[in-house]
C-alpha cells in the first residue's frame, strides 16, 4: 500500500523560479497527448524546437526530456532498471532505509527527481510517496508509474502499485509518524560519468535553484519520522548539526542514516 496523504505545513519553503519549457509532439504521431500535457503543465505547445533548447517531447505512449542532444526518460521497466533491481536487499539504499525480510517501512522520498531510488524501494516492498516540486518531473513520474502499472513484468506492476506521486514541495507537508524520510538533494560538485553529468545538468536546469539541502534537512528533522536517510557524495560533509547514527558508503555516494528511537523504532541493530 502506498503512503498515506500528508498534512500541509504552516511554514512555507523559500520560493524558486518556475522553469517553463516547450512541449513538443513526436513527429508522425498524434499531438493530442502532447497538447494535453502542455495544457496540464501550463507550458507552451510547439510543433518543433531545436535540440539545444530544453524541452519535453510527448508521444502517444512515451515522453522524455531533451537538452543539447541529451535525452532523459523515466522508464521503470527499462533494461537498466531491471538490471539494477537484481541487487535486491543487498543495495546500500535498501540497507540504509532499514529494509529487512520482515520490515518494509513507509518511505517519503522528499526529492523525487527521476524516481529511480523510489522505485527500487517500492520493488523492495516499501510503500513510497514520491514528492517532486518541479511540475514537469512530477508529470513524468506520474506517466512512468502509469506505464509501469501495465508492464509485462509482474514485479514492475507490483512495485508501481506501492508508489504514489505528489506534485508538491515536501517542505509544505508533514509525513506520517514513523515513516522514513529519504533526501537526495542536488549537489553540483558530485562527480559522475559523463552521461550522468549531462543528466544532472538537465535536472539542475529544471530546478533552477541553489543548493537547498540544509533547508530540506531542517524540515526533515522537524518531522515525526523514525529515521532520515540522506544521500551524499562520498567526500561531502554531512547535512545538519546532528551526527549520523551511522553511514553506508559505496564507490561514489554515501548514505547518512539518522535513526530516531523516540519515534518508535529500535535502531540498535540497524547499522549494518
Amino acid at each position: 500500500m502506498a503512503s498515506q496523504a500528508m498534512q500541509t505545513n504552516a511554514a512555507d519553503p523559500p520560493p524558486s523560479r518556475v522553469v517553463v519549457l516547450p512541449v513538443v509532439p513526436v513527429q508522425g504521431e498524434s499531438p493530442k497527448r502532447a497538447q494535453a500535457a502542455a495544457q496540464a503543465l501550463g507550458y507552451p505547445f510547439l510543433p518543433r524546437v531545436e535540440s539545444s533548447t530544453l524541452h519535453l517531447v510527448v508521444g502517444e505512449t512515451d515522453a522524455w526530456l531533451v537538452l543539447d542532444g541529451t535525452t532523459v526518460r523515466l522508464q521503470f521497466d527499462s533494461a537498466a532498471m531491471r538490471h539494477r533491481r537484481r541487487g535486491g536487499q543487498n543495495e546500500l539504499l535498501g540497507r540504509a532505509i532499514g529494509v529487512k525480510a520482515d520490515r518494509q517501512p513507509q518511505v517519503w522520498d522528499a526529492t523525487g527527481g527521476l524516481g529511480r531510488d523510489a522505485f527500487v524501494l517500492a520493488d523492495l516492498g516499501c510503500g513510497v510517496t514520491v514528492s517532486e516540486r518541479v511540475p514537469v518531473l512530477a508529470w513524468l513520474l506520474t506517466a512512468a508509474k502509469s506505464a509501469a502499472l501495465v508492464s509485462s513484468y509482474v514485479q514492475v506492476r507490483e512495485a508501481a502499485e506501492r508508489m504514489s506521486v505528489l506534485a508538491a514541495d515536501s517542505r509544505l507537508h508533514r509525513v506520517p509518524e514513523g515513516a522514513v524520510i529519504y533526501l537526495d538533494p542536488m549537489f553540483p560538485e558530485r562527480k559522475k560519468a559523463a552521461a550522468v553529468k549531462k543528466e544532472a545538468v538537465l535536472l539542475q536546469r529544471l530546478a533552477d535553484t541553489s543548493d537547498d539541502g540544509e533547508d530540506l534537512w531542517q524540515w526533515a528533522w522537524q518531522q515525526p519520522a523514525s529515521r532520515i536517510v540522506v544521500k551524499r557524495p562520498v567526500r561531502a560533509p554531512a547535512l545538519g548539526t546532528q551526527a549520523p547514527s551511522h553511514s553506508l558508503t559505496g564507490k561514489s555516494v554515501r548514505f547518512d542514516v539518522y535513526v530516531r528511537p523516540s519515534a518508535g523504532v529500535d535502531g540498535q541493530d540497524e547499522g549494518e
